[in-house]
């Protein structure tokens, strides 16, 4: 008996305290809502997710996402991954 599963991502950043989602075609003006639900627990409202079936799709998701990060340098953070 094999178990199947079903797996999501999501890809998301805080950035200047907003919650940005990296996976949307269009840049919301304002950021995402942080929630809590009996059910679920913490989650993202109307974050993106999607169903991913192999490494190469998760790697795929993992670049789009990284494509729409904010990235801003100062002197400060050189080292960050902001940077």
């Amino acid at each position: 008996a094999h178990d199947k599963y079903l797996v999501r991502a999501s890809y998301f950043e805080i950035y200047n305290e907003e919650i940005r989602d990296l996976l949307s075609p269009q840049k919301s003006a304002h950021g995402l809502e942080l929630k809590e639900s009996s059910d679920s627990g913490v989650y993202i409202k109307d974050l993106t997710s999607v169903v991913v079936k192999s490494v190469a799709e998760i790697n795929s998701v993992l670049q789009k996402g990284k494509k729409n990060r904010s990235v801003g340098f100062t002197l400060m953070n050189a080292g960050s991954s902001r940077s």
